[in-house]
């Protein structure tokens, strides 16, 4: 079986002096689904080339939560994260704040935007009708739009008022999709299709 490592969102604990890192359980529940391994982890580590090295995860998952513009311990893993997977050639899926990241390690930027949180909107684009993906969650703040995303992406996806909504990367197999997978109940068939076909290579 796979395993896929999965990043987490970092939250402070008023009162006890605590930075703690926190997954929403329905990721273990989404994983799990697919047959897959879920190996949470941590963002700060002594060693974080050697962390991922040991682990030896077969991809990754870099979920969403979070300002991705902050520079952070999170953000810090999630570059490691990537470097890790050029140099091993490893399948990166991004979700939300993970498809900024992804922008961001490739040069792009973010662009504040209003009423994409807690809403629904339709996608626009080829690719998302060809996979019968029409309407999708959305609780990002901030957006990428194509005058600002990163180098070597390409949009698969956008909404209607232009916020580019999923791309892939033309060299890694990286994929990037703004919507949360996690928050559908039941989980929806197109968002467990574009894992599978994407860790097992089978990229759009």
């Amino acid at each position: 079986m796979k395993l896929i490592g999965i990043t987490q969102r970092v939250e402070s604990v008023a009162g006890r002096d605590e930075v703690r890192d926190c997954l929403d359980q329905r990721w273990g529940q989404f994983i799990t689904e697919l047959g897959f391994v879920p190996v949470a982890l941590l963002n700060k580590v002594q060693d974080q080339r050697a962390y991922l090295e040991a682990l030896n995860c077969d991809g990754f998952v870099l979920t969403g939560g979070g300002d991705i513009s902050c520079v952070d311990a999170r953000r810090s893993l999630e570059f490691a994260i990537l470097n890790h997977a050029i140099e091993r050639e490893l399948p990166v899926f991004a979700v939300c704040r993970g498809m900024q990241a992804i922008s961001a390690f490739s040069g792009g930027q973010l662009t504040k935007i209003r009423h994409h949180t807690g809403v629904r909107h339709k996608l626009v684009g080829e690719w998302a009708e060809s996979r019968g993906i029409d309407n999708v969650n959305s609780y990002h703040d901030f957006s990428i739009v194509e005058e600002n995303l990163g180098d070597n992406l390409t949009v698969l996806a956008s909404t209607a008022d232009g916020a580019i909504e999923a791309v892939k990367h033309e060299i890694h197999p990286w994929m990037g999709i703004m919507w949360h997978p996690e928050r559908e109940e039941p989980f929806e068939p197109f968002d467990k299709r574009l894992f599978l076909e994407h860790f097992c290579r089978e990229l759009p």
